[in-house]
């Protein structure tokens, strides 16, 4: 998702559960918009924070599959992300 990768980006996990074979994350992200995205070519230099649920599936005590989401508009929103406009 995001090419050149210089963001400065911090994780913190707020929430762990796991019940069978599923483990739930909620972790709350945030940086400084260094590098670049598809939707925004240039850094910003703004910083953000916003939330992501990642949800694994363990089979034989390996990830097998993760799944994940995140509060994506709200970050384009933070970093001046202009909103399109129908033509």
């Amino acid at each position: 998702m995001v090419s050149n990768s210089s963001w400065r980006h911090h994780a913190r996990i707020d929430e762990i559960i796991s019940e069978i074979d599923r483990v739930v994350v909620r972790i709350t992200q945030n940086g400084i918009h260094s590098g670049t995205h598809p939707r925004m070519f240039k850094p910003t230099n703004k910083c953000f924070e916003n939330e992501a649920i990642f949800i694994f599936t363990v089979s034989d005590g390996k990830i097998s599959e993760i799944r994940a989401v995140s509060d994506r508009l709200g970050l384009f929103l933070q970093l001046g992300w202009e909103w399109p406009h129908p033509k």
